[in-house]
């Protein structure tokens, strides 16, 4: 396997008064680019870390479109996000069509998520198809569900619905929820090679705790990637640190939490840097 390539994307604290502040994303984002960096050569190695005022929309966008695309063939890419995640409905007119997931940058405007948001709808295909890595993870410790719940002191959403979405959800009463997926129902074509890991399912909350000090899933990711052993390969096949991920993090949310994984993973891995088990 060739070079790695690493983005990491945290944001706490929004510019937009519409968007309640987290806790905790930040040092998810930045405890995963140290986790994926510790102690590899320089050379074998390409990160960035964008957290706060650097985690803008443009910067976002070209990192996922522009600089990953820089990966060949024979590197690995690992882009992982942690901030808030939202839904919103398409401006087509179609009362029945589905809702649209967006990831949040720092400088997002809730009233024009369409342009100053991220879609996982509509861009992150394109950027995907863009990346010529062979081996290719996708991490989002966000949610897609709203922030609408009430949650013990110390745990918080990483969700949140875009106005248009919040009208449309006061006239019905139907269930208006959405994943990584095709806005008439279905999933992305994402291809071989490609995997995306997000720290939950379509009618849940991405939480984060203040006794954890970081995102549940995220926390708990980060455990199985530093348990190994000392001397085990940086590399950590996908669906075992899913499987311990998955247990913990149904144990630690009552059930209320449950990641899920896409993709074609016959061979994929998570490129990291050494334990810090000794």
């Amino acid at each position: 396997m060739g070079r790695s390539f690493i983005l990491a994307v945290g944001v706490n604290a929004y510019r937009s008064a519409d968007i309640p502040n987290l806790n905790w994303a930040v040092a998810d984002a930045t405890a995963f680019h140290d986790a994926a960096i510790r102690g590899r050569e320089g050379s074998s190695v390409r990160s960035r870390l964008l957290v706060e005022d650097d985690a803008t929309t443009a910067n976002v966008r070209e990192s996922l479109g522009g600089w990953l695309a820089e990966a060949g063939p024979d590197d690995n890419v690992m882009a992982f996000f942690a901030g808030h995640g939202a839904r919103e409905m398409r401006l087509d007119g179609n009362p029945t069509a589905g809702p649209e997931a967006y990831l949040l940058p720092s400088d997002v405007d809730l009233d024009r998520l369409y342009s100053t948001g991220i879609s996982l709808t509509h861009e992150l295909p394109i950027a995907r198809a863009r990346i010529g890595a062979g081996n290719v993870t996708l991490i989002f410790d966000c949610c897609h569900a709203g922030g609408g719940v009430g949650f013990a002191n110390g745990v918080r959403s990483r969700g949140i619905d875009g106005p248009i979405f919040r009208r449309r959800q006061a006239l019905t009463n139907a269930q208006l929820n959405v994943a990584v997926s095709l806005p008439g129902g279905g999933r992305q074509a994402i291809g071989d090679g490609v995997a995306i890991l997000m720290a939950c399912g379509q009618h849940q909350q991405a939480l984060e705790s203040d006794n954890l000090g970081h995102g549940i899933f995220t926390h708990h990711l980060l455990r199985a990637l530093d348990q190994r052993p000392s001397g085990a390969p940086d590399a950590v096949p996908l669906g075992v640190a899913y499987a311990q991920v998955v247990q913990a993090v149904l144990s630690d949310t009552q059930g209320r939490q449950l990641p899920v994984l896409e993709g074609r993973m016959a061979d994929q891995q998570l490129f990291v840097g050494g334990s810090k088990r000794s």
